[in-house]
């Protein structure tokens, strides 16, 4: 190739002339104005290499953008999150708006149900059917990854699930091609496992992404807990709501009761009078007995408002039933409910306090005539029966919306919580059951020692003034359920927690006393005590082993040391110590 610079026609013509900015050249040559030669590839590899420069940095900067968009999303989903009011909420905004900071494509949240000790999914618009996996015996399929996960506190990345040997299934066509799974973990406590998929690729997902993941999952713990917080603070505000009420109704019903008995006593005598005419005896007695309802209205209100300090003693459950049915009825029949009762008319003597437990008894058939009220059905059913050494008391009702759509009763109604706990306290429990069409309640409480002695102390002896309330902090379950067992028999209200959630309800509720088990690893009691001394009269040492020196030393500072397995003598004199205390305080 000949290259020219013009006005010259050709090289031959004009020769070297300065000024030029090139002239004629060989075909692998360029001549520049200043003589020099430049080949011609060193030039198309210098224009080559601008250009991959460029594009390099076009690359970069693409990149950059994106992934500022994605921390954009990140820090936007991050915020969400937070504000959100229920677990529910989190769900959607995570299957929503995950996908803008990440590679998924779909996701599953699950939270710890500690009552049936299982993940629990939270279901969304997407993916509205609920599922449960039991931690103690995880299905197939994802979720058995995700209880791996929850267990071991770690998260899991399977970039390829239809290879991975955790993900224990038959045919794995429908799943999806890689999983991400990341525990909820806030305050040391594992609330949840947050699950994230991609449905298209293998390999995912990348380290940064991982990362994200795991900010979102921290977030979401945080928010759970916020919710947490949230309803307990919004629980109690209402127990004090609630205090405030039943103080200014047992005061209106302890005015009512005077004129309500003299109403009664004018209607007898009325019923009993001579009268010249027609005597109205019909509407009298109507008179008379709507007014010893009324009557026994005012004084349930004023039995349950006040502060109860009556002893155990033995009762006849089968009676107490007959009679809070006979309570109810009219209430029933203004309801339009259709009402079963089958309550045993033989004696069936239990051992407690009579108030207590006739208080659970109420709101449980409160609570079933609310919700058949609700049905089409309308109807409950009350059955009471004796097996095993122990009464049975069924309450059964008809649902709103069908059995399987039947929520959990402990879920929604704190008073029925508070229930369970005087029961178990009675050495009882509450179980919910299912019939076909039924849904309710089994309560179950052990038969009274066969004996004529009352149960409790003799009159004479020493006992303590009034029920104690006690909180007992006791990993061991059985010990812890033995101990409840026996101050609940005892009449006082034992109040179980964990060593991270004792602080907490100390500041919730007034205690006379806690209960407290030492040993290896059993940590936190020292730091308790010193927080709390002031507030508690008294601390009780559960070790499982007696150590003289320990007991030395709390004896200056009014504590108390027993060691395992618990003498009901020795538990019983530092009761009666501890009352004394609190009577004197």
């Amino acid at each position: 190739m000949d290259f020219s610079c013009y006005p010259a026609l050709n090289s031959e013509a004009f020769g070297d002339k300065p000024g030029y900015l090139y002239r004629a050249t060989t075909s692998n040559r360029i001549i520049v104005g200043d003589g020099s030669i430049l080949p011609a590839p060193l030039l198309f590899s210098a224009v080559a290499v601008l250009a991959l420069f460029a594009g390099g940095w076009w690359v970069r900067e693409r990149r950059l953008g994106a992934q500022r968009r994605a921390m954009r999303a990140l820090h936007a989903l991050s915020e969400d999150i937070i504000a959100a009011s229920s677990p529910a909420e989190i769900a959607e905004i995570l299957a929503a708006r995950l996908p803008e900071a990440t590679r998924a494509t779909s996701l599953n949240l699950y939270l710890f149900n500690r009552r049936n000790k299982a993940l629990e999914r939270v279901p969304t618009t997407a993916d509205p059917e609920p599922m449960a996996a039991p931690v103690d015996a995880p299905p197939e399929g994802l979720a058995s990854a995700a209880v791996v996960c929850f267990r071991n506190r770690t998260q899991i990345n399977i970039p390829d699930v239809r290879r991975s040997p955790l993900i224990t299934v038959g045919p794995k066509i429908s799943l999806p091609r890689a999983a991400l799974f990341m525990p909820l973990i806030t305050q040391n406590e594992v609330l949840g496992v947050l699950e994230v998929h991609n449905d298209h690729k293998l390999g995912y997902f990348k380290p940064e992404e991982q990362a994200a993941v795991h900010h979102l999952a921290n977030q979401a713990a945080a928010s759970l807990k916020l919710q947490e917080q949230h309803a307990m603070r919004e629980q109690l505000f209402r127990s004090e709501k609630l205090a405030a009420t039943g103080q200014l109704i047992s005061g209106v019903a302890s005015d009512l009761r005077a004129p309500l008995d003299s109403i009664i006593h004018l209607a007898e005598s009325l019923a009993a009078a001579s009268w010249s005419g027609p005597a109205p005896e019909a509407d009298l007695q109507r008179l008379s007995a709507e007014a010893n309802r009324a009557s026994e209205i005012v004084w349930r209100l004023v039995s349950f408002a006040r502060q109860d300090q009556s002893a155990p003693q033995r009762m006849d459950l089968n009676g107490l039933m007959a009679g809070l049915t006979r309570f109810r009825e009219p209430e029933w029949r203004v309801l339009g409910l259709r009402h079963q009762s089958q309550i045993s008319q033989e004696t069936a003597e239990v051992a407690g306090v009579e108030s207590q437990i006739e208080q659970v008894c109420l709101n449980l058939l409160v609570y079933a005539e609310q919700r058949a009220a609700e049905s089409l059905v309308k109807t409950i059913a009350v059955k009471t029966s004796v097996l095993a050494g122990r009464v049975l008391v069924e309450i059964d009702y008809s649902p709103p919306q069908g059995i399987d759509a039947e929520p959990d009763p402990f879920a929604g109604a704190p008073n029925l919580e508070v229930c369970l706990g005087i029961l178990r306290n009675h050495g009882g429990d509450i179980r919910v059951r299912r019939r076909p069409g039924l849904f309710g309640f089994e309560v179950d409480l052990p038969l009274a020692p066969a004996s004529t002695e009352p149960v409790h102390p003799p009159a004479g002896a020493t006992q303590p003034v009034r029920p104690l309330t006690v909180m007992l902090v006791d990993p061991d379950k059985i010990t812890q359920r033995t101990l409840v067992t026996s101050l609940g028999s005892k009449g006082h209200r034992v109040v179980p927690s964990t060593p991270e959630g004792a602080a907490d309800i100390v500041q919730r509720l007034r205690f006379d006393a806690v209960l407290w088990a030492v040993g290896a690893g059993r940590s936190g009691w020292s730091e308790f005590h010193d927080r709390f001394r002031a507030s508690i009269p008294a601390f009780v040492l559960l070790s499982d082993s007696y150590d003289h020196e320990l007991a030395r030393s709390l004896g200056p500072r009014g504590g108390f040391l027993l060691s395992h397995p618990v003498e009901e003598k020795k538990l019983s004199a530092i009761l009666r110590e501890i009352a004394a205390r609190v009577q004197q305080a």
